[in-house]
């Protein structure tokens, strides 16, 4: 029996792209305010807040659809295709620019569940269908990115299901990320003891 799909365009508030590249100059740049995402922010399901760039309030008040919140979608356009991150409710910030090779989305969450629908788009399947419309020519890009996806179709459990999905994956993610943080932090006591050894012969 095939699978129901549902049309993206019917669980989105909200969907815009980034602002141009003009808007924002190295000049804009300060030591602390609403970070400005990039792709290394969006490599995995959530997002990664390990290093920002930052412009003041102010100036991030200027684009305006070009904020995104906790429980938005963030979605590479241009560039490194295929990412796509969910902010958590944990996020270490209230609001992120984003930058002009992505594009956020504010889902209805009383119909998706956010981290669920990142983790679908981190499937191959999910990929498969973020991807139908790559352009090589150039700098590797989606076509008409925010058209084309409100039309990708996805399958949606209940909301119920989705979050129990959502929830059970998330949970192996941080014992992935406990477990790989713990594995470098043996290799630095290792190489900090061989260091050790070797200069006290």
């Amino acid at each position: 029996m095939p699978k129901s799909l549902t049309k993206i365009s019917q669980l989105i508030d909200e969907i815009s792209m980034g602002p141009f590249g003009s808007d924002i100059k190295v000049e804009n740049f300060v030591d602390f305010g609403v970070p400005v995402l990039n792709g290394s922010n969006i490599q995995k399901y959530k997002l990664l807040e390990d290093e920002f760039r930052y412009v003041t309030p102010e100036k991030a008040k200027t684009f305006k659809k070009a904020i995104a919140k906790r429980g938005d979608i963030v979605i590479t356009h241009r560039g490194t295709l295929g990412q796509i991150s969910y902010i958590p409710e944990s996020s270490k910030f209230d609001e992120y620019v984003i930058s002009q090779s992505q594009f956020k989305v504010s889902l209805n969450r009383l119909l998706v569940d956010p981290a669920f629908f990142v983790y679908y788009f981190h499937t191959a399947e999910g990929q498969k269908r973020l991807l139908a419309n790559k352009c090589h020519v150039g700098v590797p890009a989606l076509a008409q990115a925010t058209t084309n996806f409100r039309l990708i179709e996805i399958p949606l459990p209940s909301i119920t299901i989705q979050q129990k999905i959502a929830a059970v994956l998330s949970s192996l993610d941080s014992k992935i990320e406990l477990n790989n943080k713990i594995n470098t932090e043996l290799e630095a006591m290792a190489k900090t003891l061989y260091d050790y050894m070797v200069c006290a012969v």
